[in-house]
């Protein structure tokens, strides 16, 4: 389960990913895109399904890689001057739609796991 939370004004810069009902104590990431798409098992390597198409960012900069803790969930402050595509980072501007998923360690099957996706309009 992913929601954002904030405001999607983009000058406030205020959008917090929230992901639950995560295995605990498990480490996971957000990830970005400005399309939709629907790849069952990310392509066999998964045992959930990539909601995300086109450039895909990753944030794994300092302190973006997370632990799910004891309660199996995990948050993180979007900063919207620097959404992670391709090698290096963009500005969110008003009217760009981003998707966000989690993507985390399971426990089962085939190691890895996401959540639903998350669509913000940014005005």
């Amino acid at each position: 389960l992913i929601e954002a939370i904030g405001s999607d004004i983009v000058s406030a810069n205020s959008v917090t990913l929230r992901a639950a009902s995560m295995p605990n104590n498990q480490f996971g990431i957000f990830i970005v895109a400005p399309s939709q798409g629907f790849i069952p098992g990310l392509g066999g390597t998964s045992n959930g399904n990539l909601c995300l198409s086109g450039s895909i960012g990753r944030y794994v900069g300092p302190g973006q890689i997370l632990a799910t803790g004891i309660d199996g969930r995990f948050q993180l402050d979007v900063d919207l001057a620097a959404v992670p595509q391709g090698g290096g980072t963009v500005a969110t501007t008003p009217g760009q739609t981003w998707n966000f998923q989690a993507w985390y360690r399971d426990g089962v099957g085939l190691g890895s796991n996401l959540t639903n996706g998350v669509e913000v309009v940014f005005q």
